[in-house]
């Protein structure tokens, strides 16, 4: 689509004084009259910009009344050096460019360290007066037409480093009174409704005649003001069938009708109104083929006799079918011209990822009258599709971190190596279908053994949908959706764990997944099933490895009969689990940085209902035993009894990026999460249990070390004595709250910026209501026991509960410090924590002296 040329907004004031304002780039930039001289300037190239001028100590702005200094700061290019947190004299990135530019450093060493700092902020006269004029034309922009600026530089003894101060003197605000829009005449008084409501301004009064008129009172002058509503008028006639419209379109006359007051008159040139005509596909593709042309049907009532038609020409491509561009298409030849509608189909083809590029743009010279004397515009839609076959082969290394180590807390840190193959068909179908086929195999092993101590293949495979299938389609009008999918995937995955003792001879996943995108930050998912499947075996060793540990002699481990049977079921007993789930994702963060923006995650899920509905009405109609025949009968793995679990499970997940200034991001996370089973079982399956603990969650803690409450699972003394076992058991309820300040140490070394973070972790998980918790005859708590109790007796009641807002001082408190290294595509993490308050009765007290040293995590990505 052709680019409009720039605008020009006439301005004009009453009085002896006249201005034009033209709009260049998208601003508005003042023009006329004689410029304000700043005061204190001195002549220029007093000082210059060289290794003799004295370095930029510090940059203040004084009487500013009205904005805060960071944002009148952006427009001075005079600045300091950086400061780390903002501490004066802390000026990292100035010493390592001073160190890498001594003479005695090694050139080649230098470089990389000068290449990773930053060079002193040498003084410079003729910026210092440009930032004079920055700062006053800003000020005027913002409806101070009298501002004045002035600034001085006050320099040490030694003329090393220099103070520079701007003093503003913002003079009387400038307010607009009126604001009339002109040249409506072909609007109806229901599309002026619609265009008043879309207005900036905030009018006291509005007046819809021949002329749309808003009165406002107390509203300051702004030039940007202005701006975005000359965006927003020509937004609703290009919307509104007025496809010549362009910033040429739209002149804002500004009259001065007081010393403090103006009038605003959009004089408005909306052109003719056109309906869409003829809807051209040109699509090209990589193949060598005859080119075909197809003509798509199109019902279009037309009182003048002409009758647009949709058809498309595609080269060079065999396989593609038309409907994927009649599907595209978010409007029909007929309807009025609609910009929204064309950007929407932009997006849909964009979305099907057959396409390179795309380009929309309307036929301008190629308008049709008809009798009746509308005007039908054709639009040209072009695209060319990608290469249908993709095949990929890649290693990587891989971290693992885990439950079932021999060491007494049962954790388990692996590092490894992978292989994996991936086979892509963007266009399966022919109608932007995609197929994926990916295969991955991968070794691990401890860092206290040479052998492999872990092994496992997955296989997956999935087809993607660039629309809604049947019976779901409907929900594309219901919900005005910019685009959607559908997701059908199949994975399959054996492993074995020889320090656990324990092997997965299969684990199954099925999903029927919907994706729905309301706009390009939000989208809600739907998985209509979820069907896993789970078959665990056990190796000679899982007694002495696992076993043991967890149940622990007479006395100690967990002694409850109920969560003994628990464990065993979640890692020896095949299991069945089906989800239906829905997902609420707003997102405008970036995921790899994220240094600014939001993630808010909303989801709830019922599972095993269909295990249920089969148990309940199939299998043994009346009679409910909450397991289900196995595959192919008999007695082991999937040929014996699947087991489920019904439940309800419901998590909140927000996450905000603040930045604080250049390089500089404080993240916050508050996370909930409460799942429940609903029929005869008293706990939810293991997968959809909450953990805490972990490089991802309280770091202060191991992974899934934190919890249930105030409680521990010893095995034995030895266990006991240094914290006891993991919390494997999970728990029903989790709230969980981080904090973390990042600011950049080195934006560039080793083609990596270098992040300082530190942080403080808050969270923990607790039983639900109806979990028999660590009791050692199953029963509950009895709510009057005490919270605090030796470790023995902790464990010898129903402990771990959450009991209301008291539960809530039962939180884990752990901080540290960390480093990121961020490269284009890849975030390396180091953390260093240490716990500040453990619940656990072995430390009740902060700083605990049987903490012992902090606790080092290492993982991809940002933490949160």
């Amino acid at each position: 689509m052709s680019t409009p040329s720039p605008a020009m907004v006439q301005i004009r004031f009453g009085g002896a004084w006249s201005l034009l304002i033209g709009v260049i780039g998208g601003m508005l930039v003042w023009g006329g009259g004689s410029p304000v001289r700043a005061l204190g300037d001195p002549q220029p190239g007093a000082i210059a910009s060289d290794t003799t001028a004295p370095v930029v100590r510090s940059v203040e702005i004084r009487g500013n009344q009205h904005f805060s200094d960071q944002t009148l700061k952006q427009n001075l290019r005079t600045q300091p050096n950086r400061r780390i947190l903002g501490i004066p004299g802390l000026t990292w990135w100035r010493w390592v460019y001073q160190l890498g530019n001594s003479d005695w450093m090694w050139s080649r060493l230098g470089d990389a360290l000068k290449s990773g700092g930053e060079p002193p902020a040498r003084l410079d006269s003729n910026t210092v007066v440009g930032d004079t004029e920055r700062l006053r034309l800003f000020y005027r922009q913002q409806g101070f037409r009298d501002a004045t600026v002035s600034y001085r530089i006050e320099s040490s003894p030694s003329a090393d480093w220099a103070r520079v101060t701007f003093s503003v003197e913002p003079g009387p605000t400038t307010y607009i009174r009126q604001v009339r829009y002109t040249g409506l005449d072909v609007l109806t008084r229901s599309q002026k409704r619609r265009l008043a409501q879309q207005t900036v301004f905030e009018p006291t009064s509005t007046t819809i005649g021949d002329t749309l008129r808003f009165a406002v009172q107390g509203q300051r002058y702004r030039e940007p003001l202005l701006l975005e509503q000359r965006r927003r008028i020509l937004t609703f006639l290009q919307n509104e069938g007025y496809a010549g419209a362009s910033r040429d379109s739209i002149r804002a006359i500004v009259d001065s009708v007081a010393s403090d007051s103006f009038d605003v008159t959009f004089r408005i040139q909306t052109g003719p109104r056109y309906r869409f005509g003829d809807i051209r596909f040109v699509v090209t593709g990589t193949e060598t083929t005859p080119s075909r042309t197809d003509t798509l049907s199109a019902t279009v009532d037309s009182s003048g006799g002409y009758q647009p038609l949709i058809t498309a020409r595609i080269t060079d491509e065999s396989h593609l079918n038309s409907s994927i561009l009649r599907r595209s298409l978010q409007f029909s030849p007929g309807e009025y011209h609609d910009q929204s509608a064309i950007q929407a189909t932009k997006r849909r083809l964009e979305s099907t990822g057959v396409f390179t590029f795309t380009s929309l743009s309307p036929q301008f010279g190629e308008v049709v009258r008809d009798s009746a004397g509308a005007r039908y515009l054709p639009l040209r839609i072009k695209g060319r599709t990608r290469q249908r076959h993709r095949v990929r082969a890649e290693t990587f290394a891989l971290q693992r971190e885990s439950i079932g180590s021999a060491e007494t807390s049962l954790q388990l840190n692996e590092f490894g190596v992978g292989l994996s193959g991936l086979y892509e068909n963007i266009n399966a179908l022919g109608g932007g279908e995609a197929f994926r086929l990916r295969a991955s195999g991968s070794v691990a092993s401890g860092l206290d053994s040479t052998l492999v101590s872990s092994r496992q293949l997955e296989v997956s495979g999935s087809l993607t949908f660039p629309y809604l299938i049947r019976p779901f389609r409907p929900f594309e009008q219901l919900f005005d959706l910019t685009s959607t999918k559908t997701r059908v995937s199949l994975s399959v995955l054996t492993a074995r764990r020889n320090k656990l003792g324990l092997r997965i001879r299969s684990r199954v996943n099925a999903q029927l997944q919907l994706e729905m995108r309301h706009t390009p930050t939000r989208v809600s998912r739907l998985d209509v099933l979820d069907l896993s499947l789970s078959n665990p075996d056990t190796l000679d060793q899982f007694g002495s490895r696992f076993l043991d540990r967890v149940f622990g002699p007479e006395g100690g481990g967990v002694q409850n009969p109920v969560q003994r049977q628990q464990i065993l079921q979640d890692y020896t007993r095949p299991q069945i689990n089906t989800a239906l789930r829905y997902t609420f994702r707003s997102a405008t963060a970036n995921l790899l940085r994220r240094r600014n923006g939001h993630i808010y995650e909303l989801s709830a899920e019922v599972g095993s209902t269909l295990p249920l509905l089969f148990d309940r009405f199939v299998f043994a109609p009346g009679t409910l035993n909450y397991s289900l025949p196995g595959f192919f009968g008999g007695t082991g793995g999937l040929t014996g009894r699947l087991l489920y679990r019904p439940y309800l499970r419901t998590t909140v997940d927000l996450r905000r990026y603040v930045p604080l200034g250049s390089g500089t991001t404080v993240a916050m996370k508050l996370f909930g999460g409460v799942a429940h089973p609903t029929a005869g079982p008293t706990v939810v399956p293991f997968d959809r249990r909450f953990f805490s603990g972990g490089a991802s969650s309280v770091r202060g803690w191991r992974l899934w070390d934190l919890g249930p409450g105030a409680t521990r699972l010893p095995a034995d003394t030895t266990a006991a004595a240094q914290g006891g076992l993991a919390n494997i058991l999970g728990g029903d309820l989790k709230l969980e709250s981080s904090l973390e300040l990042r600011t950049t140490l080195v934006p560039s070394l080793l083609a990596a910026r270098w992040t300082g973070a530190a942080f403080l972790d808050v969270g923990n998980v607790w039983f639900g209501p109806r979990n028999p918790g660590l009791g050692s005859d199953g029963a509950p708590s009895d709510s009057t026991m005490p919270t605090r109790l030796s470790t023995a007796e902790q464990v010898n009641v129903g402990g771990g509960r959450f009991q209301g807002l008291e539960s809530l001082l039962d939180v884990g408190v752990g901080g540290g410090i960390g480093l990121r290294l961020e490269w284009e595509y890849l975030v390396v993490r180091l953390d260093l924590a240490y716990r500040l308050h453990d619940p656990s009765p072995v430390n009740n007290d902060v700083f605990s002296d049987d903490f012992g040293g902090p606790l080092l995590h290492f993982g991809i990505g940002q933490a949160f």
